[in-house]
């Protein structure tokens, strides 16, 4: 019988919609005046059998459900209703009695008579006496909620206590670490306490008049570097993957750091608030960086694809140029120097930027004077002019008082087996007013190291204001620290050793010199080696030493 013949068949009021087996069903009901009073169908319990529950039904049926023992309520799931036979149950009860059962093995769990679900009627009984179940119900739900509730503070405890095993373990670490850079500090005390008697810092230029009695000996002493630097004073995460480059924002007072990555991105970092106030997306890795000095607002990024992008800082939403070196070419730009225009007796130099790849240097020309004066976003023409270089390109370095005279390093080869730096100036040659002018370079001196270059190593060239000596220093795998030359003479003036305190130190991969060449520092995959210049007029060794601070990995 379909759900509309039943609804057809009873009035307003005799039926209720019941869920059955995950259907909907009418159920009869009917109204009764007690429920002491019900009539049983005769037919139903003859077919009860002798022994089941039937014989107890004249058990006090007025309190509770003859199935879970529990007192009917007048609405709800638990709400009284009958079966065929008169016996009344609980309809949630009875409901899931006769499901178990089977549809057609239905039995009243009280007389064993035949039943089915669609037997049940729903009662409406006048003087019931039903429980209010309310606060029951509500406490009920209060308990899921508070059940609920306690399986996630044990979830949170448990993480809690999992995040404190690891911060444990990361101070257990520290810990080792502060002991071993305290007996580090202890050694660097005890050899500088040595180190006045036994003068063993070797002296620049020994023997040769030349000189001048100037050399870079070890800062073994604290007063060389202060206190606050001899450990890391702050970390600020910038890239995801490692950094190739950096540079500082030359000229400004801004403390404005440009950081280059591998993560294809260019980012820009306040070291006065330690935050990165810019981020430029890039198509492909990037290798190297540098300011258009003097424009404060000018950025190049050498990128792996065998481009370079010129970031206008006041234009935050992406590159105002695209440079293409060679067509032809597309190994990665791995540094970079920008020459600024230079107005001589002699004529007017123009400026652009010296771009070096792993195969050749190009001096890419500005088509126009200067980007000092040039409006936000301006695009900026370039031409470029390949330079007669050749071999392994690892690094490139500008003077900084003549930016035209550049050092190019290269690695060593089959053709010449050492590693060779290239001390040359950039030339330029005007047939006329109206014609552009061809750039070109000479060597002005070769400078040659170890035999072998493990890591791509940075040479520096600068002004070594003292002394008033142009000076190379590169780093040497064969003899585990640097070279020192004069890029005047082309001599070697000095090896500088690394400290034995620190275990493999590794080779040396950057150079920096600073405070107009009074300091320079060579920095390996752990440490940084500070070295100061000293001066000694009678051949004995000055007041120096080194100082070692530790590098964030």
């Amino acid at each position: 019988m379909s759900l509309s013949d039943i609804s057809d068949n009873l009035g307003e009021g005799e039926a209720e919609v019941v869920r059955v087996d995950g259907e909907w069903e009418l159920v009869p009901t009917c109204e009764v005046d007690d429920v002491d009073v019900f009539e049983k169908d005769e037919e139903y319990c003859e077919d009860a059998a002798p022994g089941g529950i039937g014989d107890q039904s004249m058990v006090d049926e007025s309190g509770t459900c003859m199935i879970c023992f529990e007192s009917w309520t007048t609405s709800g799931p638990h709400r009284i209703c009958c079966l065929r036979c008169g016996h009344l149950f609980g309809r949630s009860c009875v409901i899931k009695w006769l499901n178990m059962q089977g549809a057609k093995a239905g039995k009243c769990p009280q007389c064993n008579a035949k039943a089915q679900t669609r037997d049940i009627r729903v009662l409406f009984c006048k003087k019931i006496t039903a429980v209010d179940t309310t606060d029951r119900d509500r406490a009920l739900h209060d308990l899921e909620v508070e059940r609920k509730l306690r399986k996630k503070a044990e979830l949170e405890l448990s993480e809690c206590k999992f995040k404190l095993q690891l911060a444990s373990c990361d101070a257990e670490q520290l810990r080792a670490e502060l002991t071993d850079l305290r007996t580090i500090v202890a050694g660097f005390k005890s050899v500088a306490r040595s180190s006045v008697s036994t003068t063993e810092s070797k002296k620049l230029g020994e023997g040769n008049s030349d000189v001048g009695g100037y050399g870079l000996e070890k800062c073994i002493s604290m007063s060389a570097v202060h206190s606050g630097e001899m450990r890391p004073l702050k970390y600020i995460h910038l890239h995801p993957q490692p950094i190739r480059d950096l540079a500082f924002h030359p000229d400004q007072q801004d403390a404005i750091v440009a950081s280059a990555s591998l993560d294809k991105s260019l980012k820009l970092t306040s070291l006065l608030v330690d935050q990165v106030v810019q981020t430029y997306s890039c198509p492909a890795p990037v290798w190297s960086c540098c300011w258009a000095s003097p424009s404060p607002n000018y950025l190049f990024a050498g990128c792996a694809n065998g481009t370079v992008l010129l970031f206008d800082i006041r234009v935050t939403s992406r590159e105002v140029s695209v440079i293409s070196i060679c067509e032809s070419s597309s190994a990665p730009v791995t540094a970079l120097q920008y020459i600024p225009p230079e107005h001589e007796k002699s004529g007017f130099y123009p400026g652009g930027l010296l771009a070096g790849q792993l195969t050749q240097v190009t001096f890419l020309e500005e088509e126009a004077e200067g980007m000092v004066n040039r409006g936000a976003g301006e695009e900026v023409a370039f031409r470029a002019h390949p330079l007669p270089l050749e071999g392994s390109l690892v690094s490139l370095s500008c003077l900084g008082t003549r930016r035209s005279l550049f050092l190019a390093s290269y690695r060593p080869s089959t053709r010449v087996p050492r590693v060779r730096h290239l001390f040359s100036e950039l030339t330029v040659t005007r047939s006329g007013a109206d014609h552009p002018c061809s750039c070109d370079c000479k060597e002005i001196v070769s400078l040659f190291g170890g035999t072998q270059m493990r890591m791509l190593s940075r040479a520096r060239v600068f002004h070594q204001e003292q002394s008033n000596q142009i000076l190379a220093v590169a780093g040497d795998d064969d003899t585990g620290g640097a070279l020192v030359w004069s890029c005047e003479t082309g001599s070697r003036l000095q090896t500088l050793h690394l400290p034995t305190v620190c275990p493999s130190p590794g080779p040396v991969i950057d150079v920096c010199a600073f405070n107009n060449g009074q300091h320079l520092a060579l920095l390996t995959d752990h440490v940084v080696n500070v070295f100061r210049w000293s001066q000694s007029s009678t051949g004995a060794t000055g007041d120096s030493g080194i100082a070692v601070v530790e590098c964030g990995g």
